[in-house]
């Protein structure tokens, strides 16, 4: 299985609301076989036990967002953000 890539923005919000962990160990936590298995079957999202949720594109883990946050409401300007096609997400 190939490796995620988990992005600083990931690791930042991994680091503030699931866990305050070394960088090094949030990239092996969000590159558990789960997350993996999760972009292969091209999941968006993958629910945390807390009830965070991670986000996957294109093999790179690009966010986690905050309990409650609901999964379908991230606008499509904003994924842009993520997406490569703008910002500095």
């Amino acid at each position: 299985m190939p490796r995620l890539l988990v992005t600083s923005h990931a690791i930042m919000r991994y680091q503030e609301r699931v866990e305050n962990v070394p960088a090094r160990e949030v990239c092996a936590r969000l590159n558990a076989p789960v997350f993996q298995r999760a972009s292969e079957f091209g999941a968006r999202y993958v629910k945390q036990p807390g009830l965070q949720r991670v986000v996957i594109l294109e093999g790179r883990v690009i966010t986690v967002l905050p309990s409650g946050h609901a999964p379908g409401s991230l606008a499509p300007s904003r994924d842009a953000l993520h997406d490569g096609a703008g910002g500095d997400g």
